[in-house]
């Protein structure tokens, strides 16, 4: 049974087409590594999960019950901590929502190797579903089973 249905999803803006007639289902526990060029449309599918975006076509099915945790990119301009202490308190504030179903945005930006293998190792650890956008190919080997 999925926790999440995507049916014929498009997403269009003034300039340009991310993507159009998408489908795909995500069932509990599954681990998905959504990779692609910049500027693809990867953080928007994010915000299509999350309801913070609309599409331009198609239908998202969500179930009502779900929990979804949800970490956007961190950006390192005029940041007071570090990257690492940034990452681990989106990180915190999203688990602590009960989720079932965790939303990564390019979590391993701006961190050190060792803040890299901790999180690895939470999210091995993490027995909900993850989808995470990413262009860290050691992250998406040791935490996904699913990419597109």
């Amino acid at each position: 049974m999925s926790t999440v249905h995507l049916q014929g999803i498009g997403l269009e803006f003034p300039h340009k087409t991310c993507f159009s007639d998408f489908t795909a289902s995500i069932v509990p526990g599954q681990r998905i590594a959504i990779v692609g060029d910049n500027g693809t449309g990867k953080s928007s599918l994010l915000k299509l999960l999350l309801g913070s975006l609309a599409p331009s076509a198609g239908t998202i099915r969500v179930s009502a019950e779900l929990g979804i945790g949800y970490v956007e990119q961190i950006q390192s301009h005029n940041a007071t901590q570090s990257g690492g202490r940034r990452v681990n308190l989106a990180l915190s504030q999203a688990l602590s929502q009960a989720s079932d179903l965790l939303l990564l945005d390019e979590p391993t930006n701006h961190l050190d190797i060792d803040n890299r293998r901790s999180l690895t190792r939470m999210l091995n650890n993490y027995v909900g579903s993850i989808v995470l956008v990413t262009h860290d190919a050691t992250l998406m080997d040791q935490v996904c089973d699913t990419g597109c």
